[in-house]
């Protein structure tokens, strides 16, 4: 039977710089049939024997791993040119599209759900980490892309590591030249960005930034530019969580920023130990959660944005007037407050951000950079508020004394109206009822 025979393409699921991901139907004698994932190395790239030997070596590297929370790798073939890896099919959406759609509908991760991806996620990395040939030498894999993209999570709550492409082994073809970065800037561990040798706390060091953006709901290390990006890594200056999440607690904080340690040797020694430290912290507070959870919590999430997209007008229409109110509540006409109702002022301790912070605001700027006013990052102020660095000042808005000009011109036209109504009343009432 030809490749062509025992795989039929779907359709076109996602594309990378050196791969394209395909849903396609695997089949086997007697007509069974099964869905799968085609990952097919880029033909522009098959020329390039430094691409396809990183293609074969996350193919290879992949064949040693049987783990539930990793995805699983079927068959490698090759045909019309180029190489594919079938794999499983995780029916659902990747953390980072998971984390955009939370910032769409103004929620949040909840600590538990939160802290269960990670564990999972965890179990898959320790697997890999501890996986060891038929002679019982270990293999030294090191994922080395740990980041939103590459956590999968199932529609069943299920949690699944991909991308082995950038990993590091033993036994691998394609060795990573001295002082060659690989992997996405914002979840790389310090050493990484420098060129350094990494090993498994690299990736405890990426799943650190993974939590801690899950719990803080922002990013990290995120700068204008990726030179910007690399140098917050290097810093590795850390906001407490406690600041920017008010259902987090020190002891927490205090695990997340172990494994977010500059110093390798500070960190969690295994991602077995990372898990096992978060999940007696679920234990000893009474918090239980399982797949079946993490399932409807993502279910409620997209369900969430339907209905949210279906009333948007009527939404924006009261986000305006609330916005309208809060302007009036910062005018004063004639030294006295405006005679309407809601014009007084609003004290800054009521006003809530809860799902009024802007995707771009999340971003933040990293915290304890040091900028002068005019090249300040979007987001740094509203950060800084948030750790208590900085008073924000509710400025007027602009074009206030003009709508406070409105207000009492409208006001007077009433007035006027008024008088003239009664006027004409007291005539028709003078001439023919007196």
């Amino acid at each position: 039977m030809s490749e062509r025979q025992r795989y039929r393409i779907l359709e076109k699921v996602d594309a990378g710089g050196m791969a394209e991901i395909y849903k396609a139907k695997a089949f086997t004698v007697d007509g069974f049939e099964k869905t799968v994932a085609v990952k097919r190395i880029l033909p522009s790239l098959c020329s390039r024997p430094k691409f396809v030997n990183m293609f074969l070596d996350e193919a290879r590297l992949a064949m040693f791993l049987n783990h539930a929370n990793i995805v699983q790798v079927f068959d490698v073939g090759r045909a019309q040119g180029t190489y594919f890896i079938v794999m499983e099919f995780v029916e659902g959406h990747n953390l980072r599209r998971i984390f955009q759609r939370l910032t769409e509908v103004g929620a949040r991760f909840p600590v538990p759900i939160a802290l269960f991806i990670a564990t999972e996620a965890l179990k898959g990395l320790a697997h890999a980490h501890e996986r060891r040939d038929s002679q019982g030498n270990l293999l030294g894999i090191v994922h080395r892309d740990i980041s939103p993209p590459n956590i999968l999570v199932s529609k069943a709550g299920e949690v699944k590591l991909t991308d082995f492409g950038l990993a590091k082994a033993v036994t691998q073809g394609e060795l990573t030249d001295p002082g060659i970065v690989k992997g996405k800037f914002s979840y790389l561990s310090p050493e990484a960005v420098d060129g350094r040798a990494v090993d498994h706390r690299t990736d405890i060091f990426s799943m650190g930034v993974v939590l801690w953006e899950l719990l803080a709901n922002r990013r990290l290390f995120l700068g204008k530019t990726e030179i910007e990006t690399v140098e917050l890594v290097q810093k590795t200056e850390v906001p407490s969580l406690t600041l920017l999440n008010p259902d987090l607690t020190e002891d927490l904080d205090r695990l997340i920023r172990r494994a977010l340690h500059r110093d390798p040797r500070k960190r969690f020694p295994t991602a077995r130990e990372m898990g096992d430290h978060l999940t007696a912290y679920l234990f000893e507070r009474g918090l239980k959660v399982t797949s079946y959870d993490l399932s409807e919590f993502v279910r409620s999430v997209f369900e969430a944005q339907e209905v949210r997209e279906e009333g948007a007008s009527q939404e924006r229409i009261g986000m305006l007037i609330q916005d309208e109110i809060l302007s009036l509540s910062m005018l004063r006409y004639a030294g006295q407050p405006l005679p309407v109702e809601g014009s007084q002022p609003v004290p800054v301790e009521r006003i809530s951000l809860a799902g009024r912070i802007s995707p771009e605001d999340l971003k933040g700027g990293g915290a304890g950079r040091v900028e002068t006013p005019a090249v300040r990052p979007q987001g740094t102020a509203l950060v800084e508020m948030l750790e208590g660095r900085e008073t924000i000042p509710m400025a007027p808005v602009a074009g206030s004394s003009r709508r406070a000009w409105r207000v009492a011109t409208w006001a007077l036209v009433g007035i006027v109206g008024l008088a003239a109504l009664a006027a004409g009343a007291y005539w028709v009432w003078d001439q023919f009822f007196r």
